[in-house]
C-alpha cells in the first residue's frame, strides 16, 4: 500500500543579508494513512520549517528549493494556490503550538470553526454552527454551546489548544500535523490532549506528523520517530527499536537526557555545544563539533542517511563502533 505522505529529498531554505539558511536539506520520509510518526530535534533542528513545506505555507525570504512532497500520490509542489487552499483545513490540517496567536482575537471559536466549514463544506449557516458545537464536544470542552459564543482571551490554554484541534478536524483531514501541540500546558492536560487526540486518530483513521522536542512524548504516541539534526534527518526507526538501539551519538544524548519513569533519577546528561548556524553549517558531519566520537574523517565527509537495519536508517560514520553499541536501558 503507497504511504498517504511520502517526502522525496526535500530542500528548503532561506535567503537573507546574513547568508542562505539551509533549513532543510534533503529530507526523505514517509507516513502511513493511520501512522503517527514523531519528529525530534532541538529548536533549529527543521522540524516545524518541514511542516511548514509539507502546507506550502513557507513565506519570503523562505523557498522551497526542490524535490516532492507526495499526498495520496499527488506532488503538493505542482499545486497551485488555490488548489493547495482546497486542501489545506480539508484533507491536511495543521495545529500549532500557540493557541492564543494561532485563534483570531475578534472572532468567537464557534465562528471560527464555522469559517472553515464554510469554505470547505455546502453546510447552511446554522448547520455550520450546529457543527461547530458539536466539535468542541467531541474534543471535550464543557458547555460547549457556550464556548461557542465566547473569544480566545476567554478561554482557558488547554480549552483554546482543544478549540483548535476542533478545527483541526472539522473536514475529517486525512493528516494532521501537531506541531508541539501541548509545549505551554502542565502535564496533566497534555496527557489528556495527547490521550484526544489519539481516541481521535483512531476514530477519524488519519495519519498524524507529531513535531515535538520531546522523546518521552514520541514513545507514548508514534509507532516511528526521525530524529533531525541542523536540517537533516539523522536517524529514523520503529520508536521501539530506537530506544532500544539508538546507534546516532545525538540520538544517544537526547535519550540520556530524559528522566527515567521510575526510580531515582540520577544525573541527567546535557548535549555539549550548540546547534550549529544554519548559514555556516560545518564541513563534513554536522554534529562533529558536539560529538566525542568525532574523528578527522567525520570533520571531511558528510554521512549519508543508510539503512542498517529493515526500518532502521542511520546518517553515521561510527555506526558498528563498538562504543556505539548497546542502548538506553
Amino acid at each position: 500500500m503507497s504511504p498517504l505522505l511520502r517526502v522525496e529529498g526535500l530542500v528548503t531554505r532561506f535567503y537573507t543579508d546574513e547568508g542562505v539558511v539551509k533549513a532543510v536539506d534533503g529530507s526523505f520520509f514517509h507516513l502511513g494513512a493511520d501512522e503517527a510518526l514523531g519528529v525530534v530535534g532541538e529548536s533549529g533542528s527543521g522540524k516545524t520549517v518541514t511542516a511548514l513545506s509539507i502546507m506550502r505555507l513557507i513565506e519570503n525570504p523562505g523557498r522551497i528549493e526542490s524535490g516532492r512532497i507526495l499526498f495520496n500520490g499527488e506532488d503538493l509542489l505542482r499545486k497551485s494556490e488555490r488548489e493547495m487552499r482546497r486542501i489545506r483545513g480539508k484533507e491536511i490540517s495543521m495545529v500549532f503550538q500557540d493557541s492564543l496567536s494561532s485563534l483570531n482575537p475578534t472572532l468567537t471559536v464557534g465562528a471560527q470553526i464555522a469559517r472553515v466549514l464554510r469554505y470547505h463544506t455546502r453546510l447552511s449557516r446554522r448547520a455550520r454552527w450546529r457543527r461547530a458545537v458539536e466539535l468542541l464536544a467531541a474534543v471535550g470542552i464543557p458547555e460547549p454551546a457556550k464556548r461557542a459564543s465566547h473569544y480566545p482571551h476567554q478561554l482557558s490554554g488547554g480549552m483554546r489548544q482543544r478549540a483548535l484541534i476542533a478545527m483541526a478536524i472539522s473536514c475529517d483531514p486525512k493528516l494532521l500535523i501537531l506541531d508541539e501541540p501541548t509545549t505551554a500546558l502542565d502535564v496533566t492536560i497534555e496527557a489528556q490532549i495527547f490521550e484526544l487526540i489519539r481516541d481521535l486518530k483512531a476514530r477519524l483513521g488519519m495519519g498524524v506528523f507529531l513535531i515535538t522536542h520531546d522523546l518521552s512524548v514520541v514513545a507514548s504516541f508514534c509507532q516511528r520517530v526521525i530524529i533531525m539534526y541542523a536540517g537533516k534527518i539523522v536517524e529514523e526507526a520503529d520508536i521501539h527499536e530506537l530506544y532500544v538501539n539508538p546507534l546516532h551519538p545525538y540520538t544517544r544524548g537526547l535519550l540520556r537526557s530524559i528522566p527515567p519513569l521510575e526510580g531515582e533519577a540520577e544525573r541527567l546528561e546535557s548535549i555539549p555545544g550548540e546547534v550549529p548556524d544554519l548559514i555556516n553549517l560545518p564541513p563534513g558531519c554536522n554534529f562533529g563539533p558536539r560529538c566525542d566520537l568525532a574523528d578527522e574523517r567525520c570533520r571531511e565527509v558528510e554521512p549519508e542517511l543508510v539503512e542498517v537495519s529493515p526500518g532502521h536508517r542511520v546518517a553515521c560514520l561510527k555506526v558498528g563502533a563498538p562504543t556505539m553499541g548497546g542502548g538506553n536501558g
